[in-house]
């Protein structure tokens, strides 16, 4: 390949970045560009370089020390728009006042996601940001701040939680992440079934006392679900005033406080084996739930469960008894949520 032919090929590939972020930092940019190298910032540092000498992006100071954030010029859009991309020029990005460049309230949750965007693209995850996302959803009631594609074809909803939520927020947080684990909410055409939560550790808030974001969210997932949750957690450590200089991702399964409830009371009430089947049930109210042996599949535990004698549908298998009792409860669990909304619904449609 000639050297102007990859030169372009870069140009456009930064450009293309640089308009579905929005604004990069720097660092990453060079991420993006050179995911797989330990020379990433010092490619992205040279391109950009070139980039801004050539008028093609435009550098913004960002406050706090937090480095340049890079957005496109006219020259650059035009570039993009002779090979079929349309984007628009970053000057309308944030306000200027004096010679002073001031962003977005949001910039430096908008460098946390990116940074969480960043370290997935290294790991081989097709990402769509937050700008992107907008531009393709339009308004939504609640956006993610941003979608991430693992290798196997998971779609994540990521999650940004660098401030202290309380009340309706906590709970609107929850709300959301509970619908994506049902996969219930559908965004850009994708439909993700699993919530990625980042955030800064030693977090403090407005009077100086850390900020536990992990037990936070934990705990209102646990109040607000009507099922266990399976989550993963992105903790990211501090590099300066704004940027990440290491991210450790964790996976975890927050158990439904209203399930744990069912199961406490399905274990007081005693599970009863039936003598000819062998299949053991408890009662929870009007709801039964079943837990058996597989005999075709030793070690395996089936479970189901009904109420008012009408099943979940949703019968499947465990590894143990003890599994195969909590899901048998979280069916239930769900079979009486599913029928609050309905009566709730019902209630609406007939209110004067």
């Amino acid at each position: 390949m000639q050297n102007h032919e990859l030169r372009l090929r870069n140009d456009l590939a930064a450009l293309r970045f640089i308009h579905l972020f929005s604004w990069l930092r720097i660092t990453s940019l060079g991420t993006l560009m050179k995911p797989h190298t330990a020379t990433s910032l010092e490619a992205g540092s040279r391109l950009a370089r070139s980039l801004i000498s050539r008028q093609l992006v435009l550098a913004r100071r960002l406050p706090e020390g937090a480095g340049q954030a890079l957005v496109l010029a006219a020259a650059g859009v035009r570039l993009l728009a002779e090979h079929g991309i349309h984007a628009v020029s970053g000057k309308s990005i944030g306000r200027t006042v004096g010679k002073e460049w001031i962003p977005s309230t949001a910039w430096k949750h908008d460098i946390l996601a990116h940074g969480v965007l960043c370290e997935l693209f290294k790991l081989g995850y097709a990402v769509m940001p937050e700008a992107e996302i907008r531009r393709r959803a339009g308004i939504l009631a609640k956006l993610p701040d941003g979608l991430a594609r693992s290798p196997d074809g998971t779609w994540l909803w990521l999650e940004i939680e660098n401030a202290r939520k309380s009340g309706p927020h906590m709970r609107r947080l929850a709300d959301a992440i509970a619908a994506v684990s049902e996969a219930q909410i559908e965004v850009c055409g994708v439909r993700p079934s699993r919530c990625l939560v980042a955030y800064w550790n030693h977090s403090q808030d407005e009077r100086g006392y850390r900020v536990n974001h992990r037990e936070r969210i934990t705990k209102a997932i646990a109040a607000q679900a009507r099922s266990d949750i399976q989550l993963t957690f992105a903790e990211c450590s501090r590099k300066g005033n704004a940027g990440i200089s290491n991210i450790v991702f964790s996976e975890t399964t927050v158990p439904a406080d209203h399930t744990s409830a069912i199961l406490n009371l399905l274990n007081a009430n005693g599970w009863y084996p039936d003598e000819k089947s062998g299949v053991c049930k408890a009662n929870y109210g009007n709801c039964t739930a079943y837990v058996w042996q597989d005999l075709d599949a030793p070690g395996t535990w089936s479970y189901d469960a009904e109420c008012d004698e009408k099943g979940s549908g949703q019968a499947g298998y465990s590894d143990s008894i003890s599994e195969a009792k909590r899901h048998a409860a979280e069916l239930i669990a769900t079979q009486q949520a599913n029928l609050f909304s309905r009566l709730s619904t019902i209630r609406k449609n007939n209110s004067f």
